[in-house]
């Protein structure tokens, strides 16, 4: 819907020509521009037409169409895949011929061609200069070749492996909204995410190595025919040796597939427990439970690091492997030619060599890499055909709707007979036979139980539920307001118009309707305000009235509002309902589910639903003259709220397993669907509970008792529901990737903004984006890391074997250079001499019997030492590769404790100013770069110095005047190098933001589906999703072209470099067979590994921010100690009255903004009960947060006369009991969320369950060790406040606070709450924070707060006889029935204390 994007510059790819596309010239401005400063999506080309995601999706679209059609006719299963293949398959096949050209005839030529050249050195008869030249000019044509080969090839692949991934994406986005709710029952938003995040991605991965599977083998015959014309039956050896590496490789594949899931199922556990322990982190701190959240996340952390440990143990092992099995390779080949009595000359040791290098490469990693990719993408492929294939939303034939719109006077809804269910597999209906009628100018309010089909009813109409008898006549354009409220990303203003024009006088009459002036005061920048992803947050009340807002502005014939008024105030609420739905909507067709009973009246019809079946129909008075119990209707009795454990038990499973989707930042929120036999499991739920807003029971009984009606229970409507905050499947897509592959995301799933490095320390950053430190990673950066693996001795160590390891490697080359060279001259020494005393009785010249040159060694000698030092590299590399992974994963564990330690102990201001998601990142994404993907990039990098410094070396040693080419390309490389990683980084950083939206706006549009449908605006969706694709093609595309610019300017120094190296032996004609194949066979490794290193090492700084960020987020200042200093420490029994006085409390959540608090002053004696009450912003919850001290205030709180200031934060918190707003569950048993301290007795758990009517419910449940869901959804709302209830109990503290504790819980649960309370808290000391007023009329004292300031506080009874008061006026606004029961409640509550006083009065005379 944001339409306010800047037009992307034209691609200049469009305007190149052949050679400039080639070589990517046409990609130099945008360097230089990278170079002066930081890209920004500004500066992103348009995406060419051909990869539009518009267009490739049509492609893709037309073909998978067809596959469905030709699969119905020729009766045979549908495939995805062949649907691709027809797509895209020749244009794939057409880029492997240059795969094969390199593979086949590049990398066997090159080998050859120095063969050649050696023989020429070593003065072999039939070799001329001019074959020399031309033999040295083949070595370097090898390189320049390639160049022409290996980057078109490369740049062709990963291309391809871009459009499948585009056009999938785009298929699955036009699926999604197309979906049934059946089928969205089957699956959940993070299912459908991960398809989009990671099974795509398996496009981009193994489309790079799929040709392989035919390439290998064939270069593999043709090496092996070579092999056996240059060392004969010998090379069969190390063939053999070699393809045995091949099931090797397969099978340590399946190995990692294994750990890998085990990784994943740990690394959810631990992700689900911080994910419960962030959100939730205000009670642990209020109920001082940070130590067994401790305990229980490093128990996580240790189990996820034991299985990562074990994986990089086979790690180790595979890596050391493969870097020493080319030399043992031709160590066997070598050997076994030597052994049968053959002579070793440099062409042999080089050919070889250089071949099996080529071959083993291709064999041992190419090969077995993309079998195993192109099995994982099959599967990948099968799971996104299985998503392809649900069950569409249905043709709604049911449903008679002209296409044109009547005139308003003749709009009309009726529902005939009709009978409906989610699902044909449950037997019972959802609804059943029901018949109403609607019209203009009508009100139809419909209620019922929670359960009973109220939602479902609007989902038929609506065309989402499918009827299987009856008919819907909708006459005129609908707009629909969801229960649970709906936001995407983008201002207020675009949310409210919803693709519609904007005329401002209508925006104006809406917003003033839906009461949104005064949030648009308060908003940073009015209705301008982004909200959703990007953007700040609303209330949930906020949310519902932008919804409202929106159906009110598409200025429809009917009006669909399912529940608009439970997310609301009481006083709102009711102007929502005077001057919106029955002023502004009076001549409009209105369909209004509700709870709140005061409305009824009202209404020109109610409709009464129970299990879906019509209770009754008719007018207000109509109803009530018959009998009819509305109270009693839409409660919930005694039996369902126990019974309600049993029956949500049974989607425990479902929950759990949703539970386990682990997801990018605040992207999601997932939505639970049960196909259970009860209708009440038909209602949609998010995942983390619901917040439950209920009416006034005041009200209620008013009007209940004016109808004649005797109240039994209340109604219970769900509204807006907590967004689950998720976290990007980082980890999967890590775990999935290897090191070979070209990507690794780095990207952050929030916004970034680039900032100086130094912690933030909680500062609050505009939009809550994320801090981006900017430059390169800093040196002390990298010392914590290698010193937090286990200190100096460890990082001394790992360095010495290192060298060592690399010493031997380079020395095993030099050593086959010495050994051939003399094998050379003894040869030489052979032709030349003719001194030799050759025995009379030898039938037989024997080579063996020549002497040895001086300096060099016999053949026995050079095996010797030749096996000597292969042994010794492959002990050292295993050595050097363990110690290293071991100082790995010690580091990553001391990161994770210090972030874990300095988070839990961080003031709640941070997790106030920072979204769940942005904290989650650092304990997924960035850790799970720790703990996976930093260790082997950095072995790499350090592996691939070291080689490189080892040939540079060995040239030297050769050559020494070499090494002036080599400094001075050395320089280019360096100033290359520094001008690429500008630019690269900021392409790298904007794929990663770019790719965030296109999950946000998959799982937004998911969140608003019904919505969406409804209003008919799903083209524009699409065309969206498009644009937010197009966005990350575009980026994308350039950091393919970026990383292919600069491998090819590499290649080209490298080439210069090899032709330097082999042109320079032309000039040096009496130089050694041996030290040339050295030189140039050296050189010749430089190819390719060049690039490697430069794109590993970027990798390396990339990843190393993950580092920089979890030491940032170590640094943090943590609150006051919890422990109190001896000398200061309270008596045990303290407090033992419950004595409360503040003095000239003020309280700033931040130094630059005002108080919140403001100089209060007042005190609270002991056993006294006191409401708080006050508009949202009095300071109501401040009030609370400083007497816990979450926030430090300014001023002095005594409890019982000790200044708690002075106090560890334990001995305060701790002795303050608290029932809070939203009651919070932890997964775990019942007894660990009644006692995570096992302090208490069973007898004494157990009867604080029974106190709270709690015991039978959880006796039949399975007892105390009943497993809690996440979130402890398989408990209602009501339950689990009464769990918190029983924890207060447990507590026995002199102190009790409730925070609005029955806001979100029927009335029959409040009621349960306050007996409880007046019984078991009748000596203690009892804040009450007010949401409905009725929970405080009967308090001792009522305090009254406006704008940080105590404005009142007497009395109830005192403070309504005073008409000028704020209290009086807040009271007047419930309206007129309500004020006046409240009136008799504080009279009564007065009455009650007055004759207690003269009770006791008269009892002490």
């Amino acid at each position: 819907m944001d339409q306010t994007r800047k037009k992307q510059p034209p691609n200049p790819r469009d305007d190149a020509g052949l050679i400039n596309r080639m070589v990517f010239w046409w990609l130099i401005p945008l360097l230089r521009q990278g170079n002066r400063r930081s890209l920004n999506e500004d500066d992103l080309y348009t995406v060419q037409s051909r990869d539009a995601s518009f267009t490739l999706g049509n492609r893709l679209q037309k073909e998978w169409d067809k596959e469905l059609e030709e699969s119905k006719i020729k009766k045979r299963k549908t495939s995805f895949v062949r649907a691709l293949i027809r797509c895209f398959g020749w244009e794939f096949a057409a880029v492997g011929i240059l795969a094969a050209i390199e593979e086949c005839v590049l990398r066997i030529g090159q080998p050859l061609c120095l063969g050649y050249l050696i023989r020429y050195f070593n003065g072999e008869e039939g070799y001329t200069f001019i074959d020399g030249w031309i033999y040295s000019t083949g070595v370097v044509m090898g390189s320049l070749l390639y160049i022409f080969t290996h980057h078109p090839y490369f740049f062709g692949v990963q291309h391809g492996g871009m459009t499948l991934r585009i056009s999938s994406c785009t298929l699955i986005y036009r699926k999604a909204l197309r979906l049934s709710k059946a089928a969205l029952g089957k699956t959940t938003t993070g299912q459908m995410v991960n398809l989009l995040s990671n099974d795509v991605n398996r496009f981009d991965t193994s489309a790079i190595f799929l040709h392989y599977i035919w390439i290998g083998p064939l270069q593999t015959l043709i090496v092996l025919g070579i092999l056996w014309n240059e060392i004969g039956p010998a090379c069969l050896a190390g063939i053999m040796l070699l393809l045995l590496f091949v099931p090797f490789q397969t099978w340590l594949g399946r190995v990692f597939s294994k750990l890998r899931m085990a990784t994943a199922h740990r690394t959810d556990e631990r992700v689900r427990i911080m994910h419960e322990i962030i959100n939730a982190m205000r009670i642990i701190k209020m109920y001082t439970w940070e130590k067994p959240f401790t305990t229980l996340t490093e128990a996580a952390r240790k189990s996820e690091l034991g299985v990562i440990m074990e994986t990089n143990y086979y790690r180790a092992v595979n890596m050391s492997l493969f870097l020493t099995s080319s030399k043992v390779i031709i160590f066997v080949c070598l050997l076994t030619y030597v052994l049968t009595d053959n002579v070793l000359t440099a062409e042999k040791v080089f050919v070889t060599s250089s071949l099996i290098n080529n071959v083993r490469l291709v064999m041992t990693l190419f090969f077995p890499f993309a079998i195993a990719m192109g099995s994982e993408t099959l599967i990948s492929c099968k799971r996104l055909q299985e998503f392809l294939e649900m069950e569409e939303r249905e043709d709604t034939s049911y449903i008679d709707k002209p296409n044109l719109r009547p005139k308003p006077k003749d709009c009309c809804l009726v529902m005939s007979g009709v009978t409906a269910k989610w699902s044909n597999t449950t037997e019972e209906n959802t609804l059943t036979d029901v018949s109403f009628s609607v019209k203009a100018g009508e009100l139809l309010v419909i209620v019922g139980p929670v359960g009973a089909g109220k939602g479902s009813l609007l989902n038929a109409i609506l065309g989402e539920l499918p009827a299987q008898s009856g008919r819907i006549t909708v006459r005129g354009k609908i707009a629909y307001a969801s229960q649970e409220p709906w936001v995407f990303s983008g201002t207020v203003r675009q949310n409210i118009l919803f693709g519609k024009q904007f005329n401002e006088k209508k925006y104006e009459e809406v917003t003033r309707v839906c009461a949104l002036e005064q949030d648009f005061k308060e908003l940073p920048d009015g209705d301008m305000t982004t909200v959703g992803e990007r953007g700040m947050a609303l209330s949930g009340g906020q949310k519902a009235r932008v919804n409202l807002a929106r159906a009110v502005y598409a200025d429809a014939d009917i009006y669909l509002l399912d529940d608009p008024l439970s997310a609301v105030d009481s006083h709102v609420s009711r102007h929502l309902f005077d001057n919106c739905i029955m002023k502004h909507l009076k001549h409009k067709v209105r369909v209004l589910v509700t709870h709140q009973l005061q409305y009824l009246s009202s209404a020109s019809e109610i409709l009464v639903l129970k299990e879906g079946h019509m209770e009754a129909i008719g007018p207000y008075h109509q109803l009530v003259n018959s009998g009819l119990d509305f109270g009693t209707l839409i409660s919930e009795n005694t039996e369902e709220i126990t019974s309600s454990f049993s029956s949500q038990r049974a989607s425990v499973k479902k929950s759990n397993s949703i539970n386990k989707a682990i997801l990018s930042e605040r992207i999601l929120r997932e939505r639970k669907r049960t196909d259970s036999t009860s209708s009440t499991h038909q209602l949609e739920e998010s995942i983390l509970g619901s917040s439950i807003s209920l009416h006034d029971s005041v009200e209620a009984d008013n009007i209940l008792t004016i109808s004649g009606a005797h109240t039994t229970g209340s109604s219970t409507a769900i509204s807006s529901g907590m967004a689950n905050s998720s976290y990007a499947d980082a980890k999967a897509s890590c775990r999935t990737k290897s090191k070979l592959e070209v990507s690794v995301d780095i990207e952050t799933t929030e916004p970034l903004i680039e900032a100086k490095n130094g912690n933030n320390n909680g500062e609050e950053t505009p939009g809550n984006a994320e801090i981006r430190s900017h430059g390169s990673v800093k040196t002390k950066v990298y010392l914590k890391y290698f010193l937090a693996g286990g200190g100096w001795c460890i990082f001394v160590l790992l360095f010495v074997v290192n060298i060592l390891a690399q010493v031997l490697f380079s020395g095993i080359d030099y050593w086959l250079a010495y050994w051939a060279n003399g094998e050379q001259i003894r040869a030489q020494i052979v032709l030349n001499s003719s001194t030799w005393d050759i025995p009379q009785n030898a039938t037989v010249f024997s080579y063996s019997n020549a002497p040895v040159p001086e300096g060099y060694m016999d053949t026995n000698a050079n095996i010797y030492i030749y096996s000597g030092m292969t042994v010794g590299l492959f002990l050292l590399s295993l050595c050097r590769t363990v110690i290293f992974f071991m100082m790995c994963m010690k580091s990553s564990k001391t990161l994770h404790n210090n972030m874990f330690k300095a988070i839990i102990r961080v003031p709640i201001k941070f997790f106030d100013t920072h979204p769940v998601g942005q904290i989650l990142n650092r304990f997924t994404k960035d850790l799970g770069q720790i703990d996976e993907l930093l260790p082997t990039t950095m072995f790499d990098v350090i592996t691939i110095f070291l080689t490189f410094m080892g040939i540079i070396f060995i040239i030297a040693l050769v050559n020494v005047w070499l090494l002036i080419p080599t400094v001075f390309l050395g320089v280019i490389f360096v100033y290359l190098r520094r001008f690429y990683l500008c630019s690269a980084r900021d392409v790298k950083r904007l794929e990663g933001i770019t790719r965030s939206p296109v999950f946000t706006h998959l799982s937004t549009s998911l969140q608003g589906l019904t919505t969406i449908r409804a209003f008919e605006m799903q083209q524009t969706f699409m065309d969206e999703f498009d644009s937010h694709q197009d966005l990350h093609s575009s980026a994308w595309f350039l950091f393919l072209c970026t990383t292919r610019w600069f491998g090819i300017c590499l290649d080209w120094l490298s080439c210069i470099y090899i032709s330097m190296v082999t042109y320079s032996f032309m000039a040096l004609p009496d130089s050694l067979g041996g030290d040339i194949g050295l030189a140039i066979s050296s050189a010749m490794l430089l190819s390719g590994m060049f690039q490697w290193g430069v794109r590993q090492s970027a990798e390396v700084e990339n990843q190393m921010t993950s580092v920089e960020r979890v030491l940032e987020y170590s640094s943090f200042e943590p609150e006051a100690a919890l422990k109190t200093e001896a000398e200061k420490a309270p008596n045990d029994v303290w407090p033992d009255k419950g004595v409360i006085k503040f003095v000239n409390v003020s309280l700033k959540y931040n130094e630059k903004e005002t108080p919140v608090l403001k100089n209060l002053n007042f005190n609270i004696q002991a056993k006294e009960k006191i409401g708080i009450v006050g508009r949202t912003g009095a300071g109501k919850s401040s009030l609370i947060t400083s007497l816990f001290r979450l926030t430090e205030p300014s001023g002095v709180i005594y409890i019982d006369g000790i200044k708690i200031q002075e106090l560890g934060l334990h001995d305060v918190r701790g002795n303050i009991s608290i029932i809070p707003q939203d009651p919070t569950l932890f997964s775990g048993t019942m007894r660990k969320n009644l006692d995570p301290f096992h302090q208490h007795s069973d007898e004494q758990l157990w009867k604080s369950l029974e106190e709270v009517q709690l015991k039978t419910a959880v006796s039949d449940m399975g007892g105390l060790e009943t497993l809690m869901a996440e979130g402890g959804i398989n408990l209602s709302v009501g339950q689990r406040q009464l769990v918190c209830l029983a924890r207060a109990i447990l507590r026995h503290n002199k102190i009790l606070v409730l925070d609005e504790a029955t806001a979100n819980v029927d009335p029959r649960t409040d009621e349960l709450i306050q007996q409880t309370i007046r019984t078991k808290f009748a000596e203690c000391t009892v804040l009450t924070i007010a949401h409905r007023l009725h929970t405080i009329m009967d308090s001792d004292r009522v305090m009254v707060l406006q704008a940080g300031q105590l404005m009142e506080f007497d009395t109830p009874y005192n403070l309504l006889n005073n008409e000028s008061s704020i209290f009086f006026s807040l009271v007047q606004q419930t309206g007129q029935a309500s004020a006046k029961q409240l009136h008799q409640i504080a009279e009564m509550a007065h009455q009650r204390r007055q004759d207690s006083e003269g009770n006791t009065a008269s009892g002490s005379k």
